[in-house]
């Protein structure tokens, strides 16, 4: 005769009560637990990377946000050929907006080394001429699994460009 001992491979306990089970059930847990893992990792690989070229995008977008701001800024400030009457601000304020529209992405270092150019091609002859403001930047891949499948050297370059018309004034030359 088998001790209660001998049988409990055949056991299962559900709340209190002892269920029958057939051998090899356990040997069946490992093997789903094995599945589970092999289809585990190639769908989190996948999510992350959606995660990643999302983030990369939007980042691109706050980057091209900030050349917008950098444009708008410049277009009332800019005065590289004298055709902007008045109390003009400098190239560190036109610097500086174009870093606030961005700023969340600055401070949370996911973006450092912002570097923005201003071309304005308006002059006195035109003053309405187009400025063109250019930013660029480079984005920090952080995503686990992902960040270094996406980005291998862990950083990427993105930029933006806005360009608008120069906002002078034709009157100051009938004032001097």
């Amino acid at each position: 005769m088998q001790s209660s001992w001998d049988m409990s491979w055949q056991k299962s306990y559900v709340a209190g009560r002892a269920v029958p089970r057939a051998p090899g059930v356990a040997a069946a847990r490992g093997a789903v637990l094995v599945e589970f893992v092999i289809a585990i990792v190639p769908m989190m690989i996948t999510f992350f990377g959606f995660t990643q070229v999302a983030k990369i995008y939007t980042a691109n977008l706050a980057v091209r946000h900030g050349a917008i701001a950098a444009a708008r800024a410049a277009i009332v400030i800019s005065d590289e050929n004298d055709n902007n009457p008045g109390n003009n601000g400098s190239k560190q304020e036109i610097k500086q907006a174009a870093a606030l529209a961005m700023l969340p992405w600055i401070e949370d270092r996911s973006l450092t080394d912002v570097r923005v150019t201003i071309d304005d091609r308006s002059s006195r002859r035109d003053v309405y001429g187009p400025v063109t403001a250019k930013v660029r930047a480079i984005y920090h891949c952080r995503v686990p699994l992902a960040g270094k499948l996406i980005c291998p050297a862990s950083v990427r370059m993105v930029s933006g460009e806005a360009t608008m018309p120069h906002q002078g004034a034709r009157y100051k030359d009938s004032l001097l």
